[in-house]
C-alpha cells in the first residue's frame, strides 16, 4: 500500500529574513571584536619593532661608548652631510650588507646618494598599524624610504608666532638650540653617563605619522635621508603624543591627514633656521603611541598624559622628580 506523500515544509520568507537579521547581528557583534584583535596585534609588533631599536642602540652605545649622533649638520665633512641615527645604526640593525653599501658611497649630501641605497626599506622601523608606512621622501624627493620611528631630541626653547607652540619653560641648566635636553640630537654625543635623570626615566624613541602624498617636502617626521636637519631625525616633547598642535616643516607633505588623530596637522615655515622646526611622537593606535625609554623598556603612552611628565620625559638632566606614568 502506498503511503502519501507529505509535503517538505520550507523555511518562509519571514523565516529567512530573521535569520539572515540575526547572522548579521552577530557578524556586527564580532566585527569591532575582530578589528580590536588585530590591531592589538599590530600594536605589539610595533612595540617588539620599537624593542629592536632600543637594543641596536644599546649595542652601538656598547660598541663605541656613545649614542649615534641625532643628526650631523650641513658642514659635516666632505662626504654623508645630513646623515642621521639611522645610518649610524644599520649594522645593528642587521643591515651591514647595506651600512657597507652606504659606506663605500662618497656622495656629498645623503639625498643624493644611490636609490638603490636609499629606497631600500627596513621592516624593523616601520609600524603596521600606520597605513601609509614604510613611506617614500620627506627629504626633498619621491623615493627614499621614510620609517615611523623617530628619537627623543627634548622639548627645546623653540617661541614662535600664536599658531605654533608657545615658549617651553624647563628648569635644566644646558639646553640650547644645539642641546635642546634630549637623548640625542644635532652633533650628540651622549652616554648613559649624561643620562643623570635615570634610563627608566628618559624617553630615547617614539613613534612618528607617515603622510600619505608623495611630494618632495623636507622634514616629515622619518624622513632619514636628508630631511634630518630639517627636523625629521626627532620628535619633540613639547607637546603631548597625537597633539592638535601642528608639527612644523621645512615643507609638509600634507597640512592634514585624513584618518589620522587630529588629522596629524603639518604647518610650513622656515622661522628660527634650522632649530625653529619640529614634530611630535604621533601614531595610528587608539588613544596614544609607543615609546622606548633610555633602559630599552618599551611603553605605551597615552594621548592623556600629563604634559609636564611627558617633557621631564623627555628631558635626561634636569633632575626633577616624575610622577607616575
Amino acid at each position: 500500500m502506498l503511503r502519501p506523500i507529505r509535503a517538505q515544509r520550507a523555511f518562509t520568507l519571514v523565516e529567512l529574513l530573521v535569520v539572515i537579521a540575526i547572522i548579521g547581528v552577530l557578524i556586527a557583534l564580532l566585527l569591532p571584536a575582530v578589528q580590536q584583535a588585530r590591531e592589538a596585534a599590530r600594536r605589539m609588533q610595533c612595540t617588539n619593532h620599537l624593542k629592536q631599536l632600543g637594543l641596536a642602540m644599546h649595542n652601538y652605545e656598547s660598541t663605541f661608548r656613545l649614542f649615534p649622533y641625532g643628526h650631523q649638520t650641513e658642514v659635516s665633512g666632505n662626504t654623508h652631510r645630513r646623515d642621521c641615527w639611522y645610518q649610524r645604526i644599520l649594522p645593528f640593525l642587521e643591515q651591514k650588507g647595506l651600512s657597507d653599501q652606504y659606506e663605500a658611497d662618497t656622495t656629498e649630501y645623503v639625498h643624493q646618494i644611490n636609490n638603490v641605497i636609499s629606497t631600500t626599506s627596513i621592516f624593523s622601523l616601520t609600524c603596521p598599524s600606520d597605513p601609509n608606512s614604510p613611506g617614500k621622501g620627506a627629504n626633498g624627493g619621491t623615493t627614499a624610504f621614510q620609517g615611523n620611528y623617530v628619537v627623543s631630541a627634548g622639548p627645546g626653547t623653540w617661541s614662535f608666532s600664536s599658531t605654533s607652540p608657545s615658549t617651553i619653560n624647563v628648569t635644566a641648566g644646558d639646553i640650547t638650540g644645539s642641546n635642546p635636553g634630549g637623548m640625542l640630537f644635532r652633533e650628540s654625543h651622549t652616554t648613559f653617563r649624561d643620562c643623570t635623570d635615570g634610563s627608566t626615566n628618559t624617553l630615547l624613541a617614539a613613534e612618528g605619522i607617515v603622510r600619505a602624498n608623495g611630494t618632495g617636502a623636507w622634514g616629515n617626521s622619518g624622513g632619514y635621508w636628508g630631511g634630518a636637519p630639517h627636523g625629521s631625525f626627532g620628535f619633540s616633547v613639547g607637546e603631548t603624543p597625537n597633539t592638535s598642535v601642528a608639527d612644523r616643516n621645512y615643507s609638509c607633505k600634507a597640512t592634514s591627514t585624513p584618518g589620522a588623530p587630529n588629522m596629524a596637522p603639518c604647518e610650513n615655515g622656515n622661522s628660527g633656521g634650522l632649530a625653529g622646526r619640529w614634530n611630535y611622537a604621533r601614531s595610528y593606535h587608539p588613544g596614544g603611541v609607543n615609546g622606548c625609554l633610555t633602559d630599552g623598556s618599551v611603553r605605551f603612552f597615552p594621548d592623556t598624559i600629563d604634559r609636564q611628565t611627558w617633557l621631564r620625559l623627555g628631558i635626561r638632566n634636569d633632575g626633577q622628580v616624575i610622577g607616575e606614568f
